[in-house]
């Protein structure tokens, strides 16, 4: 049995689409198709149902869905686990990259990395918190950096610090901050978060706890988005602490001096890769450089 046929109805039944299957795996969609016919031949049953809509799971491609997991799963923590007895770490790896360079510790990554770790090669590709969970759960990225709490089956997560969040506003709400409780935050237009995005989990979570429903003005997926909204006046919206403060030094925001919220900063990779030595000695720095970042 060929793995690639076997990631391929995994890629499939991920992205219910052909066409969007082949892009993930940077090959054609014919061969998508080959793929997919020669696995249902082999396995002697239709794995899929080609609809309008997409391609939707049979009954029988649901219950095999899992176990093909497993299986890859297996076949990556072998393969990891050859290479650690063979002692070679030359290879690349690409790694999502969730909010500005500086703040994740690239540039201190980079030099142990190359110091310690000369044949590996890092790729960066920056996304969002959520994106990147995916797409390390779909084997698209190989690691990447991620807020929230991370608790899905399959994925290993690292945490590297917890990061302080503030409420923050125009630096012209300075006063209308300065003297407001949760209810009036509540009640100022807000730049919102789009869905998955981590900062939306503990803020939905505050105000259920309060009884209380934001004003939701205007919605955004990247935080710099989120700070030029603000900043042209648009509303309020949560941001990490560091940026907060060093924007009202600059005159830039208004920092809402009540509760602080908090989110984990985490290193996301797959369980059955984590004895891949490429991948641990990445995983290793970077937790050193963020160790040795909060010592005193």
């Amino acid at each position: 049995m060929d793995l690639h046929h076997l990631r391929t109805f995994v890629a499939v039944a991920e992205e219910n689409h052909l066409t969007r299957a082949a892009e993930r795996l940077f090959v054609s969609q014919p061969a998508v198709s080959s793929h997919i016919k020669a696995l249902e031949g082999e396995l002697g049953v239709v794995l899929f149902h080609r609809t309008p809509k997409g391609m939707i799971l049979s009954r029988e491609g649901e219950k095999l869905l899992g176990r093909v997991r497993r299986i890859l799963d297996d076949a990556e923590s072998l393969l990891g686990a050859a290479r650690n007895m063979s002692g070679d770490l030359n290879g690349q790896i690409t790694l999502g990259i969730n909010t500005d360079s500086v703040f994740i510790r690239l540039v201190e990554i980079s030099a142990l990395m190359r110091r310690d770790y000369p044949g590996i090669t890092m790729s960066l590709v920056n996304s969002n918190s959520w994106e990147i969970v995916r797409d390390v759960r779909r084997g698209v990225l190989d690691a990447g950096f991620a807020y929230g709490e991370i608790s899905e089956e399959g994925l290993q997560a690292t945490v590297l610090a917890r990061i302080p969040f503030r409420v923050v506003g125009p630096a012209a709400w300075a006063a209308r901050l300065e003297s407001a409780g949760w209810p009036e935050i509540a009640a100022m237009p807000w730049v919102w978060m789009a869905h998955n995005c981590p900062f939306l989990d503990i803020l939905d979570r505050k105000f259920s706890e309060l009884g209380q429903h934001p004003q939701k003005r205007i919605e955004a997926d990247h935080e710099s988005i989120l700070r030029a909204l603000v900043l042209a006046g648009e509303g309020v919206t949560l941001m990490r602490e560091d940026e907060a403060l060093d924007g009202r030094e600059r005159g830039q925001f208004a920092v809402w001096p009540g509760e602080r919220l908090g989110l984990p900063l985490s290193f996301v990779c797959r369980e059955a890769r984590k004895v891949e030595p490429v991948l641990g000695a990445v995983r290793d720095v970077v937790a050193s450089v963020w160790e040795c970042a909060s010592c005193p």
